[in-house]
């Protein structure tokens, strides 16, 4: 653990994680100055959760945004098992605060991915292809006024997963071209183009290559969501929201706790 702070700032967003409070702004102190110095935090910040890891999801990851953060990839957060829902279920979110949502391509693993593992095998590792959606909520009002490493620490502000069905065989940039995502019946979002678009198989392959150089197993069962192929948005309160591709349709509601 490179960074001395980690167990101080790990505690202080493991505390916002329980109670639901978003704040400006890591203390001065606690705060990290590279991406890798956040991993280090969220790595402290996961096990202080006490939640099983389902996953990663990928986020900021296309040609632009990764531009943007220098990370030379997608910025990754764990998918805790407990903030995981089915199609068609119910999200309760801690407050009214704006949610982000994102409409992504994930990836199941077959087997083990280990550090050692050779470069190219890492394909070879996928049994499963499937959709999701992923709820973008962070411990801080604004996370990209925090800067990159605070993102990073804070699990890359994963709110929850909702897993689809599996898409295996399935063009992924026709899924992509063919998707709409309505909120409440109303049209919100579209795929994403050019440089504004996450290509899930670069996204994957930079995640490997993070995992290794961190020297992470990636587990057999593991969903590694890539990051979102529509434009996001945000979302308040109360709301069905659906994706529509290919003749297929993902929904789920949400709900805020009372």
């Amino acid at each position: 653990m490179s960074f001395p702070a980690a167990d101080a700032a790990a505690a202080w967003l493991a505390d916002r994680h329980r109670s639901g409070r978003q704040e400006t702004a890591l203390p001065p102190e606690l705060r990290p100055t590279t991406i890798d110095e956040g991993y280090d935090i969220q790595d402290q910040l996961v096990a202080l959760l006490d939640d099983r890891v389902a996953g990663w999801k990928l986020g900021v990851g296309s040609p632009k945004q990764r531009a943007e953060t220098g990370a030379g990839g997608s910025i990754a957060g764990r998918v805790l098992a407990q903030r995981c829902y089915q199609p068609s279920g119910t999200i309760r979110l801690p407050d009214p605060a704006p949610v982000t949502v994102e409409f992504e391509i994930a990836y199941v693993l077959g087997r083990d991915i280990r550090p050692d593992d050779e470069p190219g095998e890492a394909m070879g590792a996928i049994v499963e292809t499937r959709v999701t959606f992923e709820l973008v909520r962070s411990r801080f009002v604004d996370r990209r006024a925090v800067g990159w490493p605070s993102f990073a620490a804070d699990n890359a502000a994963f709110e929850a997963l909702v897993v689809g069905e599996p898409v295996d065989g399935t063009d992924l940039a026709e899924l992509a071209a063919s998707a709409v995502v309505l909120v409440d019946g109303v049209e919100q979002a579209r795929r994403l183009t050019g440089d504004d678009a996450t290509d899930p198989v670069q996204a994957y392959a930079d995640f490997v290559a993070l995992a290794r150089r961190r020297s992470m197993v990636l587990p057999e069962g593991s969903i590694i969501s890539t990051g979102t192929v529509t434009r996001p948005f945000n979302i308040t309160g109360a709301v069905r929201i659906e994706a529509q591709y290919l003749g297929r349709s993902l929904a789920v509601r949400t709900d805020v706790a009372r």
